[in-house]
């Protein structure tokens, strides 16, 4: 049996090993999200392609990506998810997904609770940040 719940969280952990601050992780995850749930997959991905924070949207892209090529993820979606990031073959495979319903809705309701995660994440890792900062100059003082 497959725990998607896993996947989405360890998915949202891979998402932010990538370049840029704890703040601007959860601003893109949110922003996402806030896309991801008014306009589906495909303007999420817009969203990540034009985002100008490219290091971070790049990356949850390829991330959210790599999520719907999990084995069996793939084998019920069907549809040859793109291995790259080119924006070219994942409009083709998001075309492709949209003419199954259901699919399509697997496909939001996964990325919805990986972004979930990614924004809760990068929130704990601010406040991390911040804490630690907090006492190392608490004991400088």
């Amino acid at each position: 049996m497959l725990n998607l719940d896993f996947l989405c969280m360890k998915t949202a952990q891979d998402m932010m090993a990538c370049q840029g601050t704890a703040g601007d992780k959860e601003n893109v995850a949110t922003a996402g999200l806030g896309v991801l749930l008014e306009n589906g997959p495909y303007g999420l991905m817009l969203f990540l392609e034009s985002h100008s924070k490219t290091g971070i949207a790049g990356r949850y892209k390829e991330q959210l990506l790599a999520l719907c090529r999990q084995e069996l993820v793939a084998s019920y979606l069907s549809g040859g998810v793109p291995t790259s990031s080119d924006f070219q073959a994942v409009t083709r495979w998001l075309r492709g997904l949209a003419e199954d319903l259901d699919r399509y809705l697997f496909t939001k309701r996964l990325w919805q609770q990986t972004l979930t995660y990614a924004r809760y994440h990068a929130k704990a890792l601010g406040e991390g940040s911040e804490a630690n900062q907090s006492e190392a100059q608490g004991e400088k003082g």
